[in-house]
């Protein structure tokens, strides 16, 4: 049976109306049932590299956090602690203290005048490996306090240095040390 021009066009007209074929002509005639959409697919490449698994709670989180006001149900006024770390213990004042800092503010001094040879390397090592015992055996009786009292303390690169020839005189690596931190829990 063979259509005429002006029905070929009436049938047309009316397909490019419909809506049930409007949909099937933006999806694609050949998708598959089941197949995820074009919004679908990105959030998921999104996911994957951000190193999220696809439709897990943390990429449903990471999806929640992009919406804009009008699709959140709610604002979340949710603060998230992760890790608290408790104030240096109050512990009366004692000689060994007070000799402690006047020994740093002596040292603190001498490097400000340039004279690096104020205590002598055994000196230093044994101070070292004082302070190292110590901060660790008050860390595991549930003492735990910052290393040092401010950001402005020390530099990254005092820290970096000193962490280093740490874990050489231990003999120990980087890894080593990420690994018993991810262990523990720091």
């Amino acid at each position: 049976m063979s259509m005429s021009s002006p029905e070929r066009s009436k049938r047309k007209s009316a397909a490019k109306k419909s809506p049930a074929a409007a949909g099937a002509k933006s999806a694609g005639a050949k998708k598959p049932a089941g197949e995820p959409s074009g919004a679908e697919k990105a959030a998921i490449v999104k996911a994957m590299y951000k190193g999220l698994k696809p439709g897990s709670a943390a990429a449903e989180k990471s999806a929640a956090k992009k919406k804009t006001p009008k699709e959140k149900a709610a604002p979340e006024a949710k603060v998230e602690v992760l890790r608290k770390i408790s104030a240096a213990p109050q512990a009366p004042e004692n000689s060994a203290s007070r000799a402690a800092r006047e020994l740093a503010a002596s040292i603190e001094k001498a490097i400000a005048e340039g004279s690096l040879d104020h205590l002598q390397p055994h000196a230093v090592q044994a101070l070292t490996a004082a302070i190292c015992k110590l901060y660790a055996a008050n860390h595991d009786a549930g003492q735990r306090y910052p290393i040092v009292a401010g950001r402005m303390a020390v530099t990254g690169t005092d820290v970096m240095i000193t962490c280093g020839a740490l874990l050489k005189a231990a003999d120990l690596q980087v890894f080593e040390l990420g690994m018993w931190q991810s262990w523990a829990g720091r």
